[in-house]
């Protein structure tokens, strides 16, 4: 190869690239190695190589059994400040968040577990409890298009929660907070830390992240006027998400 010649795989790429969007649409699966070795004359070696680097740069994803997949890449926003107004949900009918992934167009779900577990240090902390105390963990997985999105687990003081619907592995129709508002709970206000971390090779496979990409963490602590109720951590890939706040006061 002369001195500044493009690599042969990386004119490949380019070529593919091109593609993505027009001939090749999000969702569609890759043609397979040995048909770009024929249409292009090129070695599998270089078709490999070509295909590592738009998965490098994020726009297709190898799939088990179907080849590369041309990946979204559409960035989806979560309304963190209106994920709490229990009149919306009511209004609504579904999780704020199920509602906010409806209005842009794409297909949301969840799936809830619940467990009781001790409160580690942290999450002791926040809620004003001792390491060790019982909380009650609702965790869900959420997804787009049937591909996992994010995760939300949700910590609460065991007694104030147990025998309650919070504690059933299923949604509650008029959301978590109104609910709690109707058992003596209502929470008047939150505090959110919001930081971001490298995911660790669990939360990679669960979310189906590529390489290199780093989380979006938000930690949301929900008062009522005389304590902490609720400690929810919501992990969202930076490459598929906006957390977004609205801010500002009423008009005069």
């Amino acid at each position: 190869m002369a001195t500044g010649q493009t690599p042969l795989y990386m004119q490949l790429a380019d070529k593919l690239r091109a593609k993505i969007g027009t001939e090749i649409q999000p969702g569609d699966t890759m043609p397979s190695e040995r048909s770009l070795s024929e249409t292009y004359s090129a070695s599998r070696n270089t078709v490999r190589l070509g295909l590592q680097r738009l998965v490098s740069e994020g726009l297709i994803s190898p799939s088990q059994g179907r080849g590369y997949i041309v990946n979204r890449q559409d960035v989806l926003v979560y309304n963190a400040s209106k994920s709490e107004e229990k009149d919306r949900r009511i209004s609504a009918g579904v999780d704020a968040w199920v509602q906010d992934i409806r209005e842009q167009g794409r297909n949301p779900s969840q799936q809830i577990t619940v467990g009781i577990e001790k409160a580690d240090p942290l999450i002791a902390d926040k809620l004003n409890l001792e390491p060790g105390d019982l909380l009650l963990v609702r965790r869900r997985v959420r997804y787009v298009d049937e591909q996992p999105w994010s995760t939300e687990d949700s910590y609460y003081p065991h007694e104030l929660v147990r025998d309650t619907p919070i504690a059933e592995p299923a949604d509650i129709p008029q959301g978590v907070i109104a609910y709690m508002a109707t058992i003596g709970h209502a929470q008047v206000r939150y505090v959110d830390d919001v930081s971001a971390t490298m995911p660790n090779p669990k939360q990679a496979d669960l979310l189906s992240m590529d390489p290199g990409v780093p989380l979006l963490v938000r930690m949301r602590v929900g008062y009522t006027t005389d304590r902490p109720v609720r400690v929810t951590v919501t992990v969202m890939p930076t490459d598929r998400n906006v957390l977004r706040y609205e801010l500002g006061t009423h008009e005069q």
